[in-house]
């Protein structure tokens, strides 16, 4: 089963892909894929919440802060409160955050045209227009199936194991 699933093969080419590309932004930047994913965020997304910030990243919230605090740290990224609601506040990136982002962005798109090699350029066109597919069904009516199905999945705590393995 686990070599036809598609949710172990994506978790295998996420972090394959990132553990190779980690060590060269680390080595080059100083900073991991990660600190720079939230760098790019912020920078795509100037004036982003927190709380939007963490939803966008895929990360635990406690990461996600931890990453910030150092990129907000290192001046990469400034951190404003709302003049709307005091207890919200928005980051933007700042002018060497910008410049991190643009000399890291080269790397990435270089090292993603290397991840797709083995295939034509129709090939990663259709996998890329696919894969988009995928994305914004699981982020839209995937979830809602999934709800209705199996109710467990929108429970606020997690059910104790039903059901226990003895081995004989």
């Amino acid at each position: 089963m686990l070599h036809r699933s598609l949710t172990y093969h994506l978790a295998t080419i996420s972090e394959d892909g990132i553990g190779h590309a980690g060590r060269i932004f680390e080595t080059r930047f100083g900073w991991s894929v990660r600190e720079i994913r939230v760098l790019r965020l912020i920078r795509s997304n100037p004036g982003i919440t927190f709380t939007e910030l963490a939803r966008q990243t895929k990360f635990e919230r406690s990461l996600t802060s931890r990453i910030l605090a150092k990129l907000m740290k290192a001046g990469l990224v400034a951190r404003t409160n709302s003049t709307k609601d005091a207890r919200v506040f928005t980051l933007t990136a700042t002018k060497p955050g910008l410049a991190l982002g643009d000399q890291a962005d080269p790397l990435s798109i270089e090292l993603e045209a290397m991840m797709l090699e083995p295939l034509t350029e129709e090939q990663r066109a259709a996998f890329l227009e696919m894969i988009d597919t995928v994305r914004r069904w699981v982020q839209t009516g995937y979830r809602e199936k999934v709800a209705a199905r199996f109710p467990e999945a929108v429970a606020g705590k997690a059910p104790k194991r039903a059901v226990k393995i003895v081995a004989k």
